[in-house]
């Protein structure tokens, strides 16, 4: 049993998923008092960001499939935050005005998500775990795009 332990505490995958529960938790936290996931006001941010944004370049931009993109935009749609337009085969997402009053809470919330993680780990701590978390998934991502 003890070697288990051992090697749960040294794998990257364990930790990062455990890592990822408790930032969820927090972050649940944050944005539950806007009905919206932390997934949703992820989406929402790059679409008060970038309006008319495809579900493509959302799709990039937080690492999900293009069926979970769908998803996700057809529920926040359904809540009147979003709306789509379509050009062709190409379509097209942006904040509507009720979306928009969302806005600030939004970014609201995403400050105290930042504020109550670096409270916790200490403010670099959190900003290098961050980075570091970053630059592991870009070599990830490359070597499953190289791969495939």
């Amino acid at each position: 049993m003890e070697n288990n332990e051992n090697f749960l505490e040294s794998c990257l995958f364990f930790n990062t998923n455990a890592l990822s529960r408790y930032l969820l938790k927090l972050a649940e936290k944050e944005f539950g008092s806007l009905n919206l996931s932390p997934a949703h006001a992820s989406l929402m941010l790059l679409v008060y960001d970038t309006p008319g944004i495809s579900p493509k370049d959302l799709s990039h931009r937080l690492n999900l499939t293009p069926s979970t993109i769908t998803r996700f935009v057809d529920a926040l749609e359904k809540k009147g935050l979003v709306s789509r337009k379509s050009k062709g085969k190409a379509a097209f997402i942006s904040p509507t005005a009720k979306g928009l009053e969302l806005k600030s809470p939004v970014a609201l919330a995403y400050k105290n998500l930042y504020l109550k993680y670096t409270e916790i780990l200490g403010p670099d701590s959190a900003n290098k775990l961050s980075f570091t978390i970053l630059k592991a998934n870009k070599k990830l991502s490359q070597f499953i795009i190289e791969n495939e």
